[in-house]
């Protein structure tokens, strides 16, 4: 993708950061998301509310879709979303590029998913019961739907194999091969199964990019493993001028 990011006239200093003005309105073509670390949602609770509105200081300009997250495989697109609210879902989709679609991780996989040609986009939250249902599938069969033929798709950091010990129950779910340590117990690569359904689907090597960074290893990210109830939110962002925040692009 030929893209040229053009200086914008405006800045804006917030929680420590420089953050530059330019977003999809300052490219050239359809932008991809951005992975953001913790310091974009330090010092607030990782909810929807305060998320949005610690996104709306950050974009006064675009609307801003967040999701109340319950782990399913309910994905929505912009147009059922109330305004104002909150849709209990895990997956949005829409075909308006100036929306921000919004998710909130702490372990569990972020994905985000574009066609640059209809400027389609998409935003799921993959945790195991979410991946166990086949949500990445169907936020693919979503956007096929609406006649997307070219969809990337960027699979964010989440918690490794390397941290992620579970039950039996969890292995048989996602139908995947754990890794068993010298103790006996179970790790699953969660990064592995959202990459089997990508695969699946058939979508194009060379538009899956996966940044496999473990955030419970990680200390730039909030981990629910690692810091327990208290965890805030790691923020996955695409559409309107999420690029301009501080992050890891999708692509």
């Amino acid at each position: 993708m030929d893209v040229k990011k053009e200086k914008g006239p405006e800045s804006l200093d917030f929680k420590g950061f420089h953050l530059s003005r330019v977003g999809s309105v300052g490219y050239r073509g359809f932008m991809p998301g951005i992975f953001c670390s913790r310091e974009l949602t330090e010092g607030i609770d990782g909810g929807p509310e305060s998320v949005r509105a610690r996104l709306g200081e950050l974009l006064p300009d675009n609307r801003i879709v967040c999701l109340r997250q319950v782990h399913s495989d309910r994905i929505v697109t912009v147009d059922d979303a109330p305004f104002e609210g909150f849709p209990e879902a895990d997956g949005v989709v829409s075909a308006d590029p100036s929306t921000v679609l919004c998710i909130r991780t702490a372990d569990c996989v972020p994905v985000l998913l574009w066609d640059e040609v209809l400027q389609v986009s998409g935003a799921l939250h993959a945790g195991w019961r979410g991946l166990a249902l086949g949500i990445v599938a169907k936020g693919l069969d979503l956007m096929r739907s609406m006649g997307c033929r070219d969809i990337h798709v960027g699979l964010g950091p989440a918690i490794g194999p390397c941290c992620y010990t579970v039950g039996p129950e969890v292995v048989r779910a996602l139908g995947t091969e754990p890794s068993t340590s010298s103790t006996g117990s179970l790790s699953v690569d969660l990064h592995a199964v959202a990459l089997r359904q990508v695969t699946a689907f058939g979508v194009d090597p060379s538009r899956i990019h996966v940044l496999r960074s473990c955030t419970c290893c990680t200390a730039s990210y909030f981990s629910y493993r690692r810091d327990g109830p208290a965890a805030g939110r790691n923020l996955s962002l695409i559409g309107g001028d999420a690029c301009s925040l501080p992050g890891l692009p999708a692509l």
